[in-house]
């Protein structure tokens, strides 16, 4: 595959693109800000002349209990957890139709099968992540799309502060990676449209 990276900061991109390859490409764009979700895909599109897998891996976290959250964060999670994740497979969806091996593939989290005390906004923004995975899946399944909800625990990335974790027990990037590549390359004939990933052993360091 030849990558179209989209994230916020142009260095950490270009830095993954040296890593990599230059066949790859990198495309800077603030998924909170909706609006520039159509024309990011068209620029994909007519730079790299097709889309065959869209892997929507953003995600941003909202804590804090229902009676003392602050609302910015939780529109910042609904925006990029969620409505996100849905207009980019929309606008995704006429070019994925067009190849031989489509695939759409969401990073959810376990917060999208179960609920946490202190991440109301965060595990709301994941259920609709995941439910909106399963209806893409029903939409497109005809068409021979694989669509996949990827439901993680905790990964070793940015996103856990940390504290409390031995990160050498968390699910690796490499871990998601692997399971991504595990649904490309799975039959034509079936579909994994759900995993569950769990540190086989707990990261929490006991006090």
């Amino acid at each position: 595959y030849r990558c179209a990276l989209v994230a916020r900061t142009e260095d950490k991109l270009e830095q993954i693109r040296n890593k990599l390859g230059t066949h790859h490409r990198v495309f800077p764009a603030d998924l909170s800000d909706l609006g520039c979700i159509p024309g990011l895909v068209s620029d994909i599109v007519d730079d790299m002349e097709r889309l065959d897998v869209l892997v929507n891996n953003a995600g941003v976290g909202a804590g804090g209990p229902v009676q003392e959250g602050g609302t910015e964060d939780w529109h910042q999670a609904i925006h990029v957890n969620t409505l996100a994740m849905m207009l980019l497979t929309r606008h995704a969806a006429p070019h994925l139709l067009k190849s031989t091996r489509p695939a759409v593939i969401n990073t959810v989290s376990i917060s999208g099968q179960q609920v946490q005390k202190g991440q109301g906004p965060y595990c709301a923004s994941k259920h609709a992540a995941r439910a909106f995975s399963h209806a893409t899946f029903e939409d497109m399944r005809e068409h021979g799309v694989k669509v996949c909800a990827i439901c993680p625990g905790l990964v070793n990335t940015e996103m856990p502060d940390g504290e409390g974790l031995n990160r050498d027990l968390m699910i690796q990037r490499s871990d998601i990676a692997y399971t991504v590549r595990y649904v490309l390359e799975f039959p034509e004939t079936g579909c994994p449209t759900e995993i569950t990933i769990r540190p086989q052993r707990s990261p929490y360091v006991e006090a």
